[in-house]
């Protein structure tokens, strides 16, 4: 299985205007590299948490249906399938919404058949996800948004880079550990 995103978020999940107010920067001279710091921070985060925050476009890709009863594994939190398409013979097949359902759970989202079997004989899976929290920083958990802006400032302040296992930089990393969806 591969799991690619192929349509990045377009919205920050930390507010350019509260990075600068956290950073204590007048001014959008440098939103640009703010913007590039927030962006890699987040992408980092959720690599490190198992989750994505922000909404974005996933492609699911398997040689073929798993076996009846199996979930596809999907980016979490999925928010819904754009499409289910396979290959049979060479032809592509979109799968019917009426063949599958979203199964979205507090650590994990999956695609199932809706009924008790996938189609069989499928080759080339590739499923297309929307998922994240939502479209706005406002949906990014809390601690999320916490963790970001301490990153942020760890980057833009070398006084602190010297001190990274200092007690607040503990503390940090704290902020993520009921983020995590997987061990």
């Amino acid at each position: 299985m591969t799991m690619v995103r192929t349509l990045a978020p377009v919205v920050l999940a930390v507010d350019i205007g509260l990075a600068r107010l956290n950073l204590r920067v007048d001014g959008g001279d440098m939103d640009a590299l703010i913007t590039l710091w927030v962006q890699g921070i987040t992408r980092k985060l959720e690599g490190d948490v198992g989750q994505v925050f922000m909404e974005q476009t996933w492609e699911v890709r398997l040689p073929s249906f798993p076996g009846a009863g199996e979930p596809i594994e999907l980016p979490h939190p999925a928010m819904e399938i754009t499409s289910v398409k396979y290959s049979t013979a060479d032809v592509e097949t979109e799968l019917a919404t009426e063949a599958y359902r979203l199964d979205v759970g507090n650590y994990s989202s999956s695609l199932l058949a809706a009924g008790a079997l996938w189609p069989t004989g499928a080759t080339d899976l590739v499923v297309t996800v929307k998922c994240g929290y939502g479209s706005t920083p406002a949906t990014v958990p809390e601690n999320a948004k916490l963790f970001i802006l301490a990153k942020l400032v760890e980057q833009f302040d070398p006084v602190t880079r010297a001190e990274r296992d200092t007690v607040q930089s503990i503390y940090l990393n704290s902020l993520i550990q009921d983020l995590k969806t997987y061990a």
